[in-house]
C-alpha cells in the first residue's frame, strides 16, 4: 500500500512530462502554421502582443488581385496532378523489381533512387537547369514536371517498395499456380492490396510538387512559375501579409487532398477489416 502510494508521484510527474513534451511538440509543427493563419488575417500587429490587435480579410483580397496570382495556381495545381500521375505510374512496376525481384545491381538501382534525397536541391537544381537549357527544355511546362519529377520519384518508389516488400509472395504463387495470368495476379491480388500505399505517395509527392520553389526557380519562366514563386516575389517585395494569403491558398488544395485520402483510407481499412 506504502509502495503504491509512493509511485503515484511518480506517475503523476511523468505523465505531467509527456503531456509538455507533447505540447512543445505540437507547438513546434503546428505554431508555423497558426502564425501564418494570424498574419494572413491581421491588421495590426506588434511585439509583445502575443495576437493582432485588429483583424482583416482584406488581404486575401489583394493576393488575389496580386499579376498572375491565379496563372501561377493554375501552373502549380497542373504540375502537381501530372507528376503525380507520371510518378504513380513509373512507381508501381520500379517498386515491383526493387522489392520483389531478385536480380544483379538491384542494391544500386535502389541507391541510385536514394540520390536526389541526399543532394541540396540548389546543387541538384542547377545541374538539372543546366541539362534543360542546353536541351532548349528551360522555360517550358515539360522543364518544371521533369524537374518535379526528379525531386518526387525518389518518394514516391521508396514508399511503394516497402509496401511491396510487405506483401506474402505465397498468394501470388497459389493464383498462378491455379492457372490465373501474371496480369490477372496483379489487377485482382497485388494491385489493390497496394492502393492504400499508392494512395499515401501519391498525396506525398502532390503536397511535395505544390510546394517546391528552389528547382522550379531555376527552370520555369515567368508563364510557367508556380505560386510558391509568386509567393517569393511578394514577399522580397516585402508584403508579409498577402504573402501569407497566398501561403493559405496554396495550402488549400493539399488540405483537401489529405481529407480525402484520410476518409478513403479509413473507408478502405475498415471494409478490409
Amino acid at each position: 500500500m506504502i509502495a503504491a502510494l509512493a509511485r503515484r508521484p511518480l506517475q503523476a510527474g511523468a505523465t505531467l512530462l509527456q503531456g509538455a513534451f507533447v505540447a512543445v511538440f505540437a507547438g513546434f509543427i503546428i505554431g508555423p502554421l497558426v502564425v501564418l493563419a494570424l498574419w494572413s488575417v491581421a491588421q495590426q500587429w506588434f511585439w509583445p502582443s502575443l495576437l493582432p490587435s485588429s483583424f482583416t480579410l482584406r488581404w486575401f483580397a489583394w493576393a488575389i488581385t496580386v499579376p498572375n496570382v491565379f496563372r501561377s495556381l493554375q501552373n502549380s495545381l497542373f504540375v502537381a496532378s501530372m507528376v503525380t500521375v507520371i510518378t504513380s505510374v513509373v512507381a508501381v512496376p520500379a517498386a515491383i523489381a526493387i522489392g520483389r525481384y531478385e536480380f544483379r545491381g538491384r542494391a544500386t538501382v535502389r541507391w541510385l533512387f536514394s540520390v536526389p534525397l541526399l543532394v541540396p536541391y540548389i546543387s541538384l537544381g542547377i545541374g538539372i537547369a543546366s541539362v534543360f537549357y542546353t536541351a532548349r527544355l528551360t522555360g517550358t511546362y515539360a522543364a518544371v514536371v521533369l524537374a518535379h519529377m526528379i525531386a518526387a520519384l525518389p518518394f514516391g518508389v521508396l514508399i511503394v517498395t516497402a509496401a511491396v516488400e510487405e506483401l506474402a509472395p505465397e498468394i501470388e504463387e497459389a493464383a498462378l499456380a491455379c492457372g490465373a495470368a501474371p496480369a490477372t495476379v496483379f489487377r485482382k491480388i497485388i494491385f489493390p492490396q497496394l492502393v492504400p500505399a499508392l494512395l499515401a505517395q501519391a498525396g506525398y509527392v502532390f503536397m511535395l510538387s505544390m510546394d517546391e520553389f528552389t528547382l522550379t526557380l531555376l527552370v520555369a519562366s515567368p508563364e510557367t512559375a508556380t505560386l510558391p514563386v509568386q509567393m517569393y516575389g511578394a514577399m522580397g517585395e516585402g508584403y508579409l501579409q498577402v504573402s501569407s494569403a497566398l501561403a493559405i491558398l496554396l495550402l488549400l488544395p493539399s488540405l483537401l487532398l489529405s481529407a480525402v485520402l484520410a476518409r478513403f483510407l479509413r473507408t478502405d481499412l475498415h471494409m478490409t477489416g
